[in-house]
């Protein structure tokens, strides 16, 4: 796992967040077996999931996110990874089960 523009001493703080958002996809994916681009689609969800939460903590001017073979890059504007995991939610609709509250993280 590599968050871009983190420094190797301090990815053992964020790298639950990645865990975390594999986690959560995990938990809510509705499809049983999914295909190779459905697969693809999830881990791009997971991602982006990590880049939220990562982005709510403060991360400072993020401007990229890696985490394993997904790449996310973006502007530093305040709100981008709420916005991608919204439009990732709405276009992965049917892949995923997200009614409802969801507790994020706590990091200190």
């Amino acid at each position: 796992m590599m968050l871009a523009g983190v420094k190797p001493d301090e990815m053992c703080r964020w790298r639950g967040l990645v865990e975390d958002g594999c986690a959560f996809v995990e938990a809510h994916t509705v499809v049983k077996s999914p295909d190779e681009a459905q697969t693809k689609a999830l881990e791009l969800i997971a991602a982006a999931y990590a880049y939220r939460i990562f982005e709510i903590c403060n991360a400072g001017n993020l401007t990229s996110f890696t985490a394993g073979d997904v790449n996310i890059t973006s502007s530093a504007q305040e709100g981008s990874a709420e916005r991608l995991w919204q439009s990732l939610c709405g276009e992965y609709s049917g892949l995923m089960d997200i009614k409802g509250f969801i507790f994020g993280r706590i990091v200190i």
